[in-house]
């Protein structure tokens, strides 16, 4: 009877440990994606200046397309950023190239629709 208590008590204490290692080490670890930081509109002058950074936190290398905005006039750029890298975004928008004064980037990860980045300003009487 004595045996049959010990072996209970053990397989109890060797489930306990099993169900806390379950918990403790996930099976699945947790995904990190990209992410764009730090966007801002700075103003030198006259002239303003759209910076941010993009930050792959994916397991590979990834190409990545910026589109900026102004007005109606678009530009595009593809940056690889490798595995763990940064890029920083820079780019100058000129007093005479605003009308309307709508700023807009958005950031693309290369294969989705979806931004991972979408954002407006909208510049006091075009300047």
């Amino acid at each position: 009877m004595e045996k049959i208590k010990i072996v209970y008590v053990l397989s109890l204490i060797v489930l306990a440990v099993l169900i806390v290692l379950a918990f403790y080490n996930p099976i699945t670890s947790e995904l990190e994606y990209s992410s764009v930081q730090r966007a801002q509109l700075l103003e030198r002058g006259t002239e303003r200046i759209i910076q941010f950074d993009i930050i792959n936190y994916e397991q590979k290398d990834m190409n990545y397309t910026i589109a900026v905005t102004v007005d109606e006039n678009s530009y595009t750029e593809d940056v690889l950023i490798r595995k763990g890298g940064m890029f920083t975004c820079i780019h100058h928008i000129y007093p005479e190239r605003i009308s309307k004064g709508e700023v807009s980037f958005v950031v693309y990860k290369e294969g989705e629709l979806q931004p991972i980045e979408e954002v407006t300003y909208y510049l006091k009487n075009g300047t």
